[in-house]
């Protein structure tokens, strides 16, 4: 009896160590990472770009929260927090306005990703804005993320308040507190820059991700798209895209002295002077191409749209040998790239020296197919996802740095949890088509505390506001996903939390 007792207890408690060790081991995650390499150039350029706060110090939390300026209206009952509304404790009083909704702002606390305003309906949908969170947020879960505050300015350029004077270096920002230096300026990120601008570039994450023919999506077609022979390519230079032209173009001048005509436009009549040549038109003139099927040409012509092209990034990829037009505007990565090492470079003597381009190529064959080889291989290495994500670590990292005030969700009168806002997006009818949320919802976000929480109770905090739930002195109000959702249908959420810290400061 005492034998069957104990082996008994023995196949008992080997039961019960499996049952621990494997509920243990069930939601196990790696350690968020704190390191990651970067190529040279494209580290430099997060360098240089968090340089421009050096001379003054870094950024004071009254600069950082001057881009609450940029929606216009006074809110002055946010700032007392008299109001009863929620429209009052939100603080927008000029809902729906341009600037408004093209600035996301962004705060990390503990690793945290938290947004500090939430963006009007109206604007909602366009990959722009919603690839950049979807990407923060798995940076998030990849990596351990400093404590820092920043605006993402979802524009096809850099906005112009963050232009710099080149003649000093002083800052141009239309918002700057009383008595801040030459140089302040708020910390904000846009996927496209030109050199008179403080912004600080990060990847176009939504073209990267979102679209049926994303970069990510043709780098999991590579096979298909590398296998066409460099020999069996067409040597003809194609272009396909709207027709229409960026501001910027009557500002930029070629070599022989004559201002540079308009790319998109100019190359119709070009490519109809030599049709052995090119075969790159708008599409109002010739039929469009799927880009995955652009691989048939041996050359592909790229110019600028609004800003950057996007299809340059996916280009690269093709196996083909890229024609960029000159340009005055930016990505993250493009010090890393040489002209005739990784693209030809073409509207640069003249407008119309694509045809010298063209000719050239195709009597240096081996070194066009080097080109698009050298290419193809530098954007696998350094424009992945994994890249990219570490691309949000290293920019984080310099910029925390940077931060001369304590970062933190309780000064803010709205800290969404960013995973939050993403749930929101996978469900809500004018945004669950834009990008594939359950990359990152299915492997991160499903067991994400916050998430769950927001299964079972509110977690979106409004700090100050009030609501039917609480009085009006009450310090914090919880969200629901559902309340999330109708602060961007109100458009209501952009809280002037400038006016609250100067309350603090007087007080």
């Amino acid at each position: 009896m005492s034998v069957h007792y104990a082996w008994t207890t023995a196949l008992i408690l080997q039961i019960c160590i499996l049952v621990v060790t494997s509920t243990s081991t069930a939601s196990w995650r790696p350690q968020r990472r704190e390191t990651c390499e970067l190529h040279p150039d494209v580290e430099a350029r997060i360098l240089k770009d968090v340089s421009y706060w050096d001379p003054s110090g870094g950024i004071t939390e009254d600069v950082a929260l001057s881009v609450c300026a940029v929606c216009g209206g006074e809110g002055a009952q946010a700032a007392s927090g008299a109001s009863s509304s929620s429209s009052g404790a939100m603080g927008v009083t000029t809902p729906g306005t341009k600037d408004c909704n093209k600035a996301q702002r962004v705060l990390i606390e503990n690793g945290t990703v938290f947004l500090t305003n939430l963006i009007g309906k109206e604007y909602l949908g366009p990959f722009e804005h919603i690839g950049f969170l979807v990407e923060l947020y798995e940076a998030s879960q990849v990596f351990r993320l400093p404590d820092v505050e920043f605006t993402y300015w979802h524009g096809d350029n850099a906005p112009a308040h963050t232009t710099i004077n080149p003649a000093d270096n002083s800052s141009l920002w239309p918002h700057k507190p009383p008595g801040a230096g030459s140089r302040a300026m708020p910390a904000v990120l846009a996927w496209s820059k030109w050199n008179e601008n403080a912004a600080l570039v990060v990847p176009y994450s939504g073209a990267f991700r979102c679209p049926q023919d994303s970069w990510d999506s043709i780098e999991g077609q590579l096979e298909t798209v590398a296998g066409l022979p460099w020999e069996e390519r067409r040597e003809v230079a194609f272009g396909r895209w709207n027709g229409f032209c960026t501001h910027y173009i009557p500002w930029m001048k070629t070599e022989d002295g004559k201002v540079m005509k308009c790319p998109r436009t100019y190359l119709n009549s070009i490519s109809e002077a030599h049709p052995d040549l090119l075969d790159a038109y708008d599409l109002g003139a010739a039929r469009p191409l799927p880009l995955v099927h652009q691989n048939r040409y041996k050359y592909i012509v790229s110019t600028d749209g609004w800003s950057i092209s996007s299809k340059f990034d996916k280009y690269l990829l093709l196996g083909s040998a890229i024609l960029k037009a000159a340009s005055t505007r930016y990505g993250f990565y493009y010090d890393a790239i040489k002209p005739y090492e990784h693209y030809l470079p073409f509207m640069v003597k003249s407008s119309e020296d694509i045809v010298d381009v063209v000719k050239w190529a195709k009597a240096h064959d081996a070194d066009s197919k080097r080109v698009a080889e050298t290419a193809r291989r530098f954007a696998l290495r350094n424009l992945s996802r994994p890249a990219r994500l570490c691309y949000y670590f290293r920019l984080m990292t310099e910029l925390s740095r940077k931060m001369k005030y304590k970062v933190t969700c309780q000064n803010r009168r709205l800290c969404v949890p960013l995973v939050q806002e993403i749930q929101v997006f996978s469900q809500y009818e004018r945004t669950n088509r834009s990008c594939r949320y359950h990359d990152v919802l299915l492997r991160y976000g499903d067991d994400d505390p916050l998430a769950v929480k927001a299964n079972t109770e509110a977690a979106a905090t409004v700090q100050g506001a009030s609501s039917s739930s609480a009085s009006p002195s009450s310090s914090s109000v919880s969200y629901s996903l559902q309340d999330i959702q109708r602060l961007h249908e109100e458009g209501i959420a952009w809280p002037r939390d400038d006016l609250l810290l100067q309350s603090r400061m007087g007080s």
